[in-house]
């Protein structure tokens, strides 16, 4: 799919709203449209709500949706007394839930946010409706590509923030990208926007120390054990050119999840939602609605972990 001028273009039609909810004194940003039973959907490290542009639509003609910018993201203030750690950004989105008066939703994340949703999973069972895993973060890195995907990747944050230039933040996009000739180039624009607000840059450095500290990060791998207390229904949608974790990686460590499904998009790397829209809707709105899996791929048994 084409990049288009403006995200406008894929918002047309869709009745949508920009809102800010005071969370525990965090002005939090949300993207919302439609009616029905809720779904939050959560972005990446370093991301923003306008990760979901293109999925709104799909998803909005039966349900409420709501793309937060996570703490420290976005339009989300970013406090200079967090550390940023799994922990604090989960607990912000436990706190956005009570304050918008959402009892339990759909969770959907992306990368970081997909590891931040399993989390939800495993310690707000009570919270939590359906799980979609989009090329999620949280598997251990084991060494070989993975070490080199995850240096290119600190790289290129470090260089977007610390120079904010075209150059740099469309870099640090493009490793989102199969193909980077299709990053948009509002998003450099929004992500210059983005760092230039107060505490952003700091907030997303301790971020990024935190996800790859080899210590901290243990706190939070999702281990075989961990996974296997996940009680919602999961769909795990992952693509042929994702950085760090492969698709027969994604099979082997999610499949520990005991109600789990796959689904493979190709041609799209860590944006399958928005370089594949039309397959991506088409699958995770079926699963939400309980539709048949069709081509989604049952979990593969396996003896990793």
């Amino acid at each position: 799919m084409a990049p288009s001028d403006t995200i406008w273009v894929d918002l047309l039609g869709t009745a949508f709203e920009q809102r800010f909810y005071d969370v525990g004194g965090v002005r939090t940003r949300s993207i919302e449209a439609g009616e029905g039973a809720p779904i939050v959907f959560l972005h990446g490290g370093g991301g923003h709500a306008e990760t979901w542009v293109r999925n709104l639509g799909a998803h909005s003609r039966d349900r409420r949706c709501y793309a937060i910018d996570m703490l420290g993201h976005g339009y989300t203030d970013a406090p200079e007394t967090s550390d940023y750690t799994t922990a604090e950004v989960l607990d912000h989105v436990v706190r956005f839930l009570d304050v918008a008066g959402i009892d339990k939703a759909d969770f959907c994340g992306e990368s970081f946010g997909g590891r931040v949703s399993a989390w939800m999973a495993i310690k707000h069972p009570d919270r939590v409706n359906k799980l979609v895993l989009n090329t999620s973060g949280g598997l251990p890195a084991t060494g070989g590509r993975q070490a080199e995907d995850v240096g290119d990747l600190l790289a290129r944050t470090t260089a977007s923030l610390r120079h904010t230039t075209d150059e740099a933040v469309r870099s640090r996009i493009a490793w989102l990208f199969a193909d980077p000739a299709q990053v948009p180039e509002e998003f450099v624009r929004i992500r210059q926007a983005i760092y230039a607000r107060p505490g952003i840059k700091k907030s997303l450095t301790k971020l990024f120390e935190k996800i790859f500290d080899p210590e901290d990060a243990r706190n939070y791998w999702l281990t075989p054990e961990r996974l296997n207390r996940v009680q919602a229904q999961t769909l795990v949608i992952w693509s042929d050119r994702n950085p760090i974790h492969s698709w027969e990686d994604a099979r082997a460590g999610f499949s520990h999840i005991p109600d789990v499904r796959f689904h493979l998009i190709k041609k799209a790397a860590h944006w399958p939602q928005f370089e594949q829209p039309e397959e991506y809707n088409r699958v995770q709105v079926g699963f939400l609605r309980g539709e048949p899996a069709q081509s989604a791929q049952p979990a593969a048994v396996t003896s990793a972990g």
